[in-house]
C-alpha cells in the first residue's frame, strides 16, 4: 500500500494594468454622487492614444478552484482506482505582472504573466502499478498552472478619479506534476506536464492616486479544461506618461 501525495504546481498567468489616460479630475467642481463618464481626455482623437501611453502593473492575490474531495474520488473511479483519505488544498496565493499600452481613450491591450500558485492533493491508494496510476492521476488532480496572457482591457463608468474596467483575453498556460511517497518522503519519477490555451475574463475597480500611479482590485475567472479558477488580486500600476 502506498500513500501518494501529488502537487501540480504552476500558475496561471496574466496581468493587466488599467489605462486611465482619458480622465481629467473633476475635484475642482461640485461632484455628483451619481457615477458618470469622463468628459475630458488626454486623447483628442483615438489616433492620439494609439501605442502612446505605456504602463506596468503588479498584483498579489488569492486563487481558488472548484475541486473537492468528492471530485477526486469520482475521477479516480473513472480510471479504475480506489482512493481514500483524500485531502485537497485548492486555495493558494497567486500573483501576476503585466505590460500594457493604449489603443484609444478607453481601450488598451495588455500582455502579462500569471502564476496561480501550487495546488496539492494527498490520498491513499492500493495498486501494483504505481507508475501507471501516477500517470493517470494527472487527470484527477486539480489544475494549477502558470503562463502568459494577452487581453483587451476596457475602461468605463468613471467618476472623478474612480473608474471600472472589464477585460477578456487568452491564457497560454503550462503545468507541472510532482509526486512524492509520503511515508518514505521519496521523490517519485517526474512526469511530463501539460499545456493549453484557454479563455479568461475579469472585472476591476480602480483609483488614480496621481498622474502616474493607480491602485486596483480585480477579479478574474480562468476557464480551464479541467475546472474554472477564480483569481482575486490587489495591485498597483505605474504609467510612464
Amino acid at each position: 500500500m502506498k500513500y501518494i501525495t501529488t502537487g501540480l504546481g504552476i500558475a496561471l498567468s496574466l496581468v493587466y494594468g488599467q489605462a486611465a489616460w482619458g480622465q481629467a479630475s473633476n475635484t475642482g467642481k461640485s461632484g455628483s454622487l451619481v457615477p458618470k463618464l469622463a468628459s475630458k481626455s488626454l486623447c483628442v482623437v483615438d489616433d492620439d492614444c494609439l501605442f502612446e501611453h505605456w504602463y506596468v502593473q503588479a498584483n498579489l492575490g488569492y486563487a481558488s478552484g472548484a475541486s473537492s474531495e468528492g471530485d477526486v474520488y469520482s475521477e479516480a473511479q473513472k480510471i479504475g482506482f480506489d482512493v481514500y483519505d483524500i485531502d485537497v488544498d485548492d486555495s493558494r496565493s497567486a500573483f501576476k505582472i503585466g505590460l500594457g499600452t493604449s489603443l484609444s481613450e478607453n481601450l488598451s491591450v495588455e500582455f502579462g504573466y500569471t502564476d496561480l500558485g501550487e495546488v496539492s492533493t494527498a490520498f491513499t491508494t492500493t495498486t501494483t502499478e504505481p507508475e501507471k496510476f501516477l500517470d493517470l492521476a494527472r487527470a484527477i488532480h486539480p489544475s494549477s498552472v502558470e503562463g502568459f496572457t494577452a487581453s483587451l482591457n476596457y475602461q468605463f463608468w468613471r467618476h472623478e478619479d474612480w473608474f471600472v474596467n472589464a477585460r477578456a483575453g487568452l491564457y497560454l498556460w503550462e503545468s507541472d506534476f510532482d509526486s512524492r511517497e509520503v511515508f518514505s518522503n521519496t521523490q517519485l519519477d517526474s512526469l511530463d506536464g501539460e499545456d493549453g490555451t484557454d479563455f479568461y475574463l475579469g472585472l476591476g475597480a480602480n483609483y488614480r492616486l496621481s498622474q502616474r500611479f493607480q491602485v486596483n482590485l480585480e477579479w478574474e475567472r480562468y476557464f480551464l479544461d479541467s475546472e474554472d479558477v477564480d483569481l482575486l488580486t490587489l495591485g498597483v500600476s505605474y504609467h510612464f506618461d
